[in-house]
């Protein structure tokens, strides 16, 4: 547990009490300061039986106006669509609100290492599609190099639940947008920037909101190192900007010639490559490691440029790949029935997660749909030369639907039912693809709730078969 020690005697008000607002609740707790706690759901008020812990409603302007600081989940809003009650008022009264990110890096900053001689790391990865796999990936490969590594944030354990920070050590902790624009601190030693999508967009209050929260952690700050993915336009002028600070950046990239940056990772073909100054300095064919690295490329040059930069050399980054698994739920080969492979992608909840899966499968039966977080499923056009039919689920049917006229498509309402329909046209070969390209709430809890009935259902195809 991280010692917040600057929060001995304070008053904290806590505003969420799912399992991030729980982990604030045990780390103030161990600090010596006074809580006081809210979620507007009774069901999770009354689920909290810590002692000492004082539950009340925060709208009362009498009870909050004695607050020092406010801390919040993720998920509450705090400026758009509308901000929470809880926190307007805070606002008006001048109280500061932040979250468990800022209170991490508070935590880190006020920490005294001057006795250390290998001082310790915190390095921070965003982006829009593929944190999480950045995330584990770096995680599994600096674990074989360095002895003391944890990963955490908006994967595995909350940031205030992972350990203190000893010599040497380095912690990876994936950032959503939700958590970064709220944070008051942050001070990543290394950041990467490593993909940009429209997402989130409500949230924000547009694309440009959704990106500021992103580039926050760069422009807020100054770190030691920046690993930046150059293939969107946002990412293009982060670098520009970065560029012309006292900042060392790396730049990444699986689609531009790099070779003109003064510092790139880049991919051509099956090909990482490595170039400093205008030389190659590395080349490896991804296609020799155990596993489908292609399928995560962006994620395997993020991780690459951010071990090189830790003095990792690139034989060794290479064969630290070696035994890392895939995350579940993101491009995850299910099975092979009959000559038809099952692939379940269910965190693809926008358009380019679905589009990135598209490059990596052909003769696609692609099931999509659910709810919509925008309208922009036109984008999948350009790759359907790869798709075979479409079968469309849940609440976005009808618009996705809307976007291809004079293509194979089947509207339904389950899952079960367009996969089953799937099932009885796909041929030895064809690969069967749940790629939604949509958010899971209009059916589902989450993605994984999704992803697991995607699984349990070819499950029970494959008993029925034998």
């Amino acid at each position: 547990m991280i010692n917040l020690k600057n929060l001995k005697n304070k008053k904290v008000g806590v505003l969420g009490l799912e399992k991030t607002g729980l982990s604030v609740v045990k780390a103030v707790e161990q600090a010596g300061g006074f809580l006081i706690c809210w979620d507007d759901d009774k069901e999770k008020r009354d689920n909290l039986n810590v002692d000492g812990i004082i539950m009340r409603d925060l709208r009362d302007k009498n009870v909050i106006r004695e607050l020092d600081l406010l801390v919040v989940s993720p998920g509450v809003p705090h400026l758009y669509p509308k901000a929470h009650p809880i926190v307007r008022l805070a606002y008006e009264f001048n109280i500061t609100v932040d979250n468990d990110v800022g209170l991490f890096f508070s935590s880190h900053i006020l920490e005294e290492y001057e006795t250390f001689s290998d001082l310790p790391k915190i390095i921070a990865i965003t982006g829009s599609n593929g944190k999480s796999t950045t995330t584990a990936l770096a995680s599994h490969i600096l674990s074989k190099v360095f002895s003391d590594v944890e990963m955490g944030g908006n994967i595995g354990k909350p940031v205030l639940e992972l350990s203190p920070l000893r010599e040497g050590s380095i912690r990876i902790v994936e950032l959503s947008s939700y958590q970064i624009e709220l944070a008051n601190i942050l001070s990543p030693n290394l950041a990467a920037f490593i993909n940009f999508s429209s997402d989130h967009i409500q949230r924000h209050g547009g694309r440009g909101g959704y990106f500021y929260a992103k580039a926050r952690l760069f422009l807020d700050n100054l770190t030691d190192m920046s690993v930046i993915n150059i293939d969107s336009a946002e990412g293009l002028f982060l670098y520009q900007r970065l560029k012309s600070a006292e900042n060392k950046i790396i730049a990444v990239s699986s689609k531009l010639d790099v070779k003109d940056y003064l510092w790139a990772v880049g991919l051509k073909g099956c090909f990482i490559t490595e170039w400093k100054r205008g030389k190659q300095v590395y080349s490896y064919d991804l296609r020799n490691l155990d596993g489908n690295f292609l399928s995560f490329r962006e994620s395997l040059l993020s991780v690459y440029a951010l071990a090189r930069s830790l003095g990792i050399s690139p034989k060794c980054i290479i064969t630290n790949c070696n035994g890392f698994e895939p995350l579940p739920h993101r491009n995850q080969w299910v099975d092979v029935i009959k000559g038809v492979t099952f692939i379940n992608d269910s965190k693809a909840t926008n358009v380019d997660a679905t589009i990135h899966a598209l490059t990596t499968h052909k003769n696609i039966h692609l099931i999509l749909g659910g709810r919509a977080k925008e309208d922009n499923f036109y984008q999948l056009q350009d790759n359907m030369t790869n798709i075979s039919k479409l079968y469309l689920i849940g609440e976005a049917a009808a618009l996705i639907a809307r976007n291809f006229d004079g293509h194979q498509i089947e509207q339904f309402y389950s899952l079960s039912e367009a996969l089953n329909r799937a099932i009885c046209i796909a041929k030895d070969g064809d690969t069967i693809l749940f790629s939604p390209a949509c958010a899971s709430f209009d059916q589902y809890s989450n993605f994984e709730e999704r992803g697991n009935h995607f699984i349990s259902l070819v499950e029970e195809y494959r008993k029925n078969t034998i």
